[in-house]
């Protein structure tokens, strides 16, 4: 089942951090283990780089291409320095984050 799932402050429906600052600490965690699943396959390295923010590079993808094939599948992201940064927002939910390690992990 498609979603569209909106991890970018940039984006208009992005709902800001949630209030419960433990829930973001949970999702975060989840979103960065989902993602260092495919380490081996080349979505490496996975950083948390506070609460809330995650950080992955994806082997052999320019960040600007993954961004674009991500938003294609509804799941929006920004890129710097080479790297997606996912920006865990209010109305993110782990249903959403298993859905962008699914999406991700097609890129490879």
């Amino acid at each position: 089942m498609k979603r569209t799932v909106v991890l970018t402050p940039d984006h208009p429906d992005w709902a800001g951090p949630p209030a419960d600052p433990n829930l973001l600490r949970r999702l975060t965690g989840h979103l960065a283990a989902r993602l260092r699943e495919y380490s081996q396959e080349g979505i490496d390295p996975v950083e948390i780089l506070r609460d809330g923010v995650v950080s992955a590079r994806i082997a052999g993808v320019d960040d600007q291409q993954a961004t674009q094939a991500l938003a294609r599948a509804s799941v929006f992201c920004q890129s710097q320095d080479g790297v997606l940064l996912f920006s865990i927002g209010a109305s993110t939910s782990f249903e959403d984050l298993d859905y962008v390690q699914a999406v991700v992990s097609e890129l490879l």
